[in-house]
């Protein structure tokens, strides 16, 4: 503890001593951007200054994950080390959000595509599940290190993990498609009510959607690093096959990704009634590969 006077902490954070009263009696919010430069003062982290959170589920993978997350499951369940497994963890869950980003990235591409094209913006809802807000070019400068944009990350990251689009979010929290798409931007500050509805609905502590002040490790180097500790000779011969899956098969995995994904698209665009010809210049996929799907 500090044993700071409300007077003390107010002039150390930038408040009135009436705004730190009214924090700590709960008469209003405390924003976020306050809430870490108060922890930070206090030393403590953020989440130190919270109510207990939500009751979280444990993180499931759908049974038709693509093969690249179904064999870093298949390796966690063949390791026995503890402080490996917890080592491993992060990975599959960061593998798995990459598989996510590279199919929006795939959808957002060919919607971009298909605005060019003239098709309207509700067939290309249909085929993708993208709101506008997700592929039209009005992007702002933002500082991809300030807190709301760390926040907003990891909000679209579960969301993704969770197989939830915009519009599923925003139905179960009450917002707008423009508020969930600016919290993932970073846009705007997420109110803590809200983050915490958001949490709840994505089934998560609210901490994790809150960033640690201090800069997280590169989670391969974690990875790599833990795994150079253990003496069991079985535990080394698995991940290293592992660490060599990462270091060489994630680029072709991501491209195989965005294909597939393009796939499905194309099979949504095929339904909606849009043209082939259209399909295949906005997809890039060749008559061949859409004949197949």
């Amino acid at each position: 503890m500090q044993g700071y006077t409300q007077a003390e902490l107010a002039s150390k954070v930038g408040l009135t001593c009436k705004e730190i009263n009214n924090y700590e009696l709960g008469y209003v919010l405390i924003p976020i951007k306050k809430s870490y430069a108060i922890a930070e003062e206090l030393s403590v982290s953020v989440a130190d200054l919270l109510p207990e959170p939500v009751e979280v589920r444990k993180d499931n993978y759908c049974e038709d994950e693509d093969e690249e997350i179904l064999y870093l499951i298949g390796i966690y369940g063949r390791i026995q080390d503890q402080e490996l497994r917890k080592a491993i963890r992060p990975l599959i869950r960061s593998v798995y959000v990459s598989e996510k980003i590279s199919q929006e990235e795939a959808k957002i591409e060919v919607a971009k595509n298909l605005i060019k094209e003239g098709v309207s913006v509700d067939i290309i809802a249909q085929a993708t599940g993208l709101s506008t807000y997700e592929y039209v070019d009005t992007e702002k400068e933002i500082c991809t290190d300030s807190i709301y944009c760390k926040i907003g990350q990891r909000i679209k990251e579960w969301r993704l993990i969770r197989r939830y689009t915009q519009k599923d979010l925003v139905d179960k929290v009450n917002l707008t498609l423009k508020e969930i798409h600016d919290y993932e931007k970073g846009y705007t500050d997420v109110r803590l009510d809200k983050l915490y509805e958001i949490a709840e609905v994505l089934s998560v502590n609210i901490k994790a959607l809150l960033p640690k002040i201090i800069k997280e490790e590169n989670k391969l180097l974690s990875f790599i690093n833990e795994y150079r500790k253990t003496e069991d000779q079985e535990s080394r011969d698995i991940l290293d096959a592992l660490v060599q899956f990462l270091s060489e098969d994630m680029q072709t995995g991501k491209e195989k990704i965005k294909k597939a994904e393009k796939i499905r698209v194309a099979k949504n665009l095929v339904k909606v009634g849009v043209t082939v010809d259209i399909i295949l210049r906005t997809t890039g996929l060749a008559a061949d590969e859409l004949d197949a799907s």
